[in-house]
């Protein structure tokens, strides 16, 4: 069992690559049947909004630095290739899990939330907890955090 924190550094492009590779047809396994590529999250202090999912077009353009809903740059944009775009946090489980829910439906539901639940937990705490540095001298605030989990 891996899990843990990724930072995820390069292009907007190369993070949907990353988030489609699991699928040779990646557009037509995710995108067609309307489940997106990464479920959505809005958080504050005080509140967790689960949003409509992220399609690859949304996902790309929230990388690269923009909110969704406005089309506003959200701060100041990454301009280098190598800059960090965000970071992942992996959550999973053992394998023989994964085995199980392949082969029993209802296993399979139990796990999908079962991981949603720690997703959520933890979109919830970063945003409770994490403070983001800043500016020339780096000051530190609070920010509204925008979540994503790949599907």
């Amino acid at each position: 069992m891996r899990g843990g924190v990724a930072i995820y550094r390069g292009s907007a492009a190369a993070a949907r690559n990353y988030v489609e590779a699991d699928r040779s047809r990646a557009d037509d396994y995710y995108l067609a049947e309307g489940t997106g590529v990464a479920a959505r999250y809005v958080a504050t202090q005080s509140t967790l909004i689960a949003e409509a999912p992220m399609e690859g077009d949304t996902y790309e353009w929230w990388v690269a630095g923009y909110d969704i809903d406005t089309g506003a740059a959200k701060g100041r944009l990454v301009k280098v290739d190598n800059g960090v775009r965000f970071a992942e946090v992996v959550v999973n489980g053992p394998k023989t899990w994964s085995l199980a829910a392949a082969l029993d439906p209802e296993i399979s539901e139990a796990y999908d939330a079962a991981q949603t639940s720690a997703a959520e937990q933890i979109i919830g705490w970063v945003a409770q907890h994490a403070t983001t540095r800043v500016g020339h001298g780096m000051v530190r605030c609070r920010c509204r955090s925008s979540g994503s989990r790949r599907r």
